[in-house]
């Protein structure tokens, strides 16, 4: 090369160079801009295709509140975005998109306010023409199987406020099954000529569930005086409407048999000597068709239907696949108190007590809970549509009756004498198979332990459930029982959990192949293929050599079975590298192949895939790279990007992240995700923060969106010129504090080594569980110089006898069996419950700690702060404790979730950056300060 030449490349590298060192990290006015791709909780993918893949739906959503839909097109340029848009839904044709539209939080917040209604509207998009329309006060939609209607029901109106309500707009008493539900309007759109047919007063409505052929829509009718009330039957082939009930009953219930015409639904019937109505079950079978036939069970006037018993509303009739019966649910039909006679004495005042008993096998605070939902605990039964006969199938209110698909058979789990066990996180129950046409039960198992891995076979013929680390199946012909693992030269059970229950957690289950041949489990890395009879075990990936885990993707819901004629899509995960990505596997000829599609340094997750075509879309990100959705053909090459999210990323500064490996004192390998600063520049030495948690570094390439109301946001630390580490911690039972100290203390010295960190300017961090961690550690190490420790646990001794008080459940159960580990009651090892509270060693504590706590914590009693607090404030420690006013386990007001982010950040500046302290750090603030400083913020007022 010439000199010229390389002069020319050294100014253009030294340019570069600059530019990146002139760059500064997002200051906190910056975040709210920062986006996140929506959705991908609960199984979901948060990436919509369209049925033929030509079109792509997403959500961003952003911590200012300005989220949006975005509507693309794979090949084009992108449509133009819906702001506060989402649910978007593609017709089955492939020709629109739905999606409903609400406000921005000011807007909410104005209207709320003035105290009008915040009703979302529907949005609709033509995507052949990029036409949009809008239809004011929708509050739920949805297209014909075809994909040629669509269904939009308006908000109901409010109920007029009954007798006795006061003036004040106080909101009713809720609605009983006494009442009539509101019915509202449902506009029915012919897409195709955009007119549209107004039906009112309905309660409910629900397509045919018929794949692309489905043309019925039911409705159940509920009109303000019940005249008119009934389940009717629009038909948009021919456009007409047909009632198919009516009386001064109350409707609801509608349930389609799947692929059918058959049609069931509930009408309700009162007795004036009890609370509440019973339910007639109602069918109409062959609907349209020249058999059509329907059929009805009044309870009162038939047999089946125990005395004192009655079909409840609140259960939803659900089909046998045969269509043959309908299953409804029943409980006991009380009578009416009787009205007291009329008096001029006043009624005599009655006693507030709650009694607690040692028998009860749930705490008075978990009834009071679950009183509403107890209510509505109601037993199976089964209706034989054409013989008309009716039994009973569930028998107790502590069990759970299930039908099993395809057989004329049920599976009963009852727990009633094991109640007490299962309270305090020893789960059991008795296991029966029922008969559908007798009822009459046949005894399973008897105390099968850990009932919660017991399911069926979408067959429906084998029971499977976990036993002594194995996996067992009930043939529910024979009643066969089998132990179908033993021979597998694999474990099923994760053995290295450090979970403290007599069954460690499995893998967990792929799914089964078509009738039933074969379950597919896994083990820590693999898929195996195992015979329900017990005769084979054949393993179909290779995951373990190179320490990848293979997990099979259910890529259509509607899959009931695992179709081995295909290839199976896996994800890929390293456990040791972090890398990622996605497999397929093909059991053609008996010979497993697995072929890695995808594979890279990376976070690649959330694949989906089109309904009708090969068009496939997943979402690749690491702690550097922005999320993007991108969307390709079947082998995944060569996808295209079609999502640009946080493009102005690039103007700032931004952190890189790191895997770092070390061992616990018990040579247990482990490692930890680590985060430079932004602002990092080789051989200068920075503060670094520890974030703690369980097991964090499968996190390490998961891209953080800058957030002030997310106020342990990972880049938000970095972005403030601290490293952040985030190390795996594993626990030895009896000895959580312990465990935390000797994990977190190694990691740290590891990350210590490398030269980066001042070893004077460490701190720590955590929430709940993580705050248990945090002060933990403030008490028993002097590692750290300060510490954030939110909704923390410091007394396992105080708080063995509290109450997880959201929920109601004693805390005997979550300290035993749960996180905490404790294995034990506090009677059988006080000694171990002492060692590792925070508490007990706070006379030793040099880390300043700044506790937060939510007066309303429902998780963490806010006790256990306060008590540390008040222990640490007499033995004349640097704590300090924020009290946030009617908030929960987590902050959700916005105000206070960037209160708290500003506060840590500021303690931390002060004793790991050396910033001057802030006033409320060095001299707390009075309550009549505060109150004057609030009433300044206000205007004085």
């Amino acid at each position: 090369m010439r000199p010229n030449a390389l002069r020319i490349l050294f100014v253009f590298a030294s340019l570069l160079s600059l530019d990146g060192q002139n760059k500064k990290p997002p200051a906190p006015a910056d975040y709210g801009q920062w986006e996140a791709i929506a959705g991908g909780g609960r199984g979901g993918t948060g990436i919509g295709l369209s049925p033929d893949g030509k079109w792509v739906a997403y959500g961003i959503t952003r911590s200012n509140g300005n989220n949006e839909l975005r509507l693309t097109r794979v090949d084009g340029d992108p449509a133009k975005p819906v702001a506060f848009g989402e649910r978007p839904a593609f017709s089955a044709d492939g020709k629109w998109a739905a999606y409903s539209v609400g406000y921005s939080e000011t807007q909410q917040e104005k209207l709320r306010k003035d105290k009008k209604p915040v009703q979302s509207k529907l949005g609709l998009t033509n995507l052949a023409t990029g036409e949009q329309s809008a239809v004011e006060g929708i509050e739920s939609f949805a297209f014909s199987p075809a994909g040629t209607w669509l269904a939009m029901r308006r908000y109901a109106p409010e109920k007029a406020p009954g007798p006795g309500a006061n003036a004040g707009g106080d909101a009713a008493a809720p609605a009983t099954d006494e009442e009539s539900p509101v019915g509202s309007t449902v506009i029915v759109r012919n897409l195709a000529t955009g007119r549209d047919i107004a039906l009112g007063n309905a309660s409910e409505y629900v397509w045919q569930d018929v794949r692309s052929k489905g043309h019925l829509l039911a409705l159940a009718i509920s009109t303000p005086d019940k005249t008119g009330n009934g389940v009717q039957l629009f038909d948009s082939l021919t456009g007409t409407l047909r009632v198919l009930d009516s009386s001064a009953s109350v409707y609801g219930g509608l349930a389609w048999r799947k692929d059918s015409d058959d049609l069931a639904a509930l009408r309700s019937k009162t007795d004036e000597k009890r609370d509440g109505p019973t339910q007639i079950p109602m069918a109409w079978c062959h609907l349209g068709e020249p058999s059509e036939s329907v059929h009805q069970f009044d309870p009162a006037a038939a047999t089946g239907v125990p005395a004192g018993m009655r079909i409840v509303s609140y259960r939803k009739p659900s089909w046998t696949t045969d269509g043959t019966d309908v299953f409804v649910g029943i409980a006991r039909w009380d009578e009416k108190i009787p009205k007291a006679k009329d008096s001029k004495e006043p009624a005599e005042e009655q006693a507030s007590v709650d009694i607690w008993h040692w028998r009860d096998t749930d705490v008075q605070p978990k009834q009071k809970k679950s009183a509403e939902q107890d209510k509505r605990r109601n037993m199976l039964a089964v209706w034989h549509v054409e013989q008309n006969g009716f039994v009973q199938l569930g028998h107790e209110l502590t069990g759970q009756v299930t039908p099993l698909k395809n057989q004329k058979l049920a599976y009963s789990t009852e727990w009633k004498a094991y109640a007490m066990d299962r309270s305090i996180g020893r789960p059991a129950a008795d296991l029966y198979l029922l008969d559908l046409a007798t009822g009459s039960p046949t005894r399973i198992k008897e105390k099968l332990m850990d009932d919660r891995y017991l399911q069926a076979s979408p067959g429906g013929r084998y029971l499977l459930y976990l036993q002594d680390d194995n996996y067992w199946t009930v043939n529910t012909a024979t009643h066969a029982t089998v132990n179908i693992t033993k021979n597998a030269k694999t474990s099923f059970v994760d053995k290295e959990s450090d979970e403290t229950v007599k069954q460690l957690p499995p893998f967990g289950v792929a799914g089964w192949t078509k009738d039933d041949r074969d379950v597919i489990l896994y083990d820590k890395f693999d898929l195996w293929r195992i015979s329900p009879e017990g005769t084979g075990a054949v393993r179909l990936t290779d995951g373990a050599a190179d320490q990848v885990r293979h997990r099979y993707l259910k890529l259509d819901a509607d899959d009931e079975f695992i179709d081995t004629e295909k290839p199976l899509y896996v994800s890929l995960f390293g456990i040791w590298s972090k890398k990622s990505g996605f497999g397929r596997v093909s059991l053609k000829d008996g010979q497993p192949k697995t072929e890695s599609l995808m594979w890279d340094d990376k976070s690649i997750e959330r694949l989906t895939k089109a309904k009708d075509a090969d068009v496939y879309g997943y979402v690749s990100e690491t702690f550097e790279e922005s999320p993007n959705i991108y969307v390709g053909g079947a082998a995944l090459a060569g996808a295209k990007k079609v999502s640009a999210t946080n493009p102005f990323q690039s103007n700032y500064a931004w952190s890189h992240s790191e895997l770092i490996d070390y061992k616990s004192p018990k040579g247990q390998r482990l490692q930890g995700a680590l985060y430079y600063p932004a602002d990092y520049e080789p051989g200068r030495k920075y503060p670094m923060i520890v974030y703690l948690y369980e097991k964090l570094s499968d996190g390490l390439h998961h891209y953080s969106p800058l957030s002030e109301r997310s106020y342990y946001n990972p880049s938000a630390i970095t972005s403030h010129g601290y490293f952040l580490l985030m190390p795996d911690i594993v626990f030895r039972p009896r000895e959580p504090g312990l465990s935390v100290a000797e994990c977190v203390t190694a990691a740290v010295k590891q990350v210590l080594s490398k030269g980066a960190v001042n070893e004077k300017k460490v701190g720590v961090v955590g929430h709940s569980w993580g705050g248990f961690d945090t002060t933990f550690l403030a008490t028993h190490t002097t590692l750290f110089a300060a510490a954030v420790a939110g909704a923390p646990i410091t007394d396992l001794v105080s708080n063995y006898g509290n109450h997880h008080w959201s929920s109601g459940i004693a805390e005997t159960d979550h300290i035993e069996t749960g996180q905490q580990r404790m294995e034990v009651p506090l009677y059988e090892d006080l000694q171990a419950y002492i060692r590792n509270s925070a508490v007990f060693n706070v006379q030793n504590m040099t880390t300043p700690l700044l506790i937060e706590v939510g007066d309303s914590d429902g998780t963490v009693f806010f006790h256990q702060g306060l008590e540390l607090y008040n222990v640490a404030r007499r033995a004349k420690k640097n704590v300090v404790l924020l009290e946030y006013a009617g908030e929960d386990h987590g902050l959700r007001k916005k105000a206070d979730q960037i209160d708290y982010q500003h506060r840590i950040f500021a303690w931390f500046g002060h004793y790991l950056k050396d910033e001057p302290a802030a006033a409320w750090i060095t001299d707390g603030e009075s309550y009549l300060d505060r109150q004057r400083e609030l009433k300044k913020a206000k205007g004085g007022s």
